[in-house]
């Protein structure tokens, strides 16, 4: 069995960066869109009358 020396341990480096996904732009604009199309229906939906705001939703709601 040989003893370690110092110039057999291999040098210390630092690792190269990594670049930047090239689909990450894609990533974060889907989900924007995703986040405004969220916030754009709970806004329809909590702007829109109730049901019984008018009489004739109540009767096609009768009919079935």
């Amino acid at each position: 069995m040989t003893a370690q020396t110092f110039d057999a341990i291999p040098p210390i480096t630092l690792e190269a960066a990594q670049p930047a996904n090239p689909l990450k732009g894609v990533l974060l604009t889907v989900f924007t869109l995703k986040i405004v199309v969220a916030a754009f229906l709970i806004a329809t939906v909590s702007l829109a009358p109730p049901v019984s705001a008018e009489a004739s939703y109540m009767t096609v709601a009768a009919a079935n």
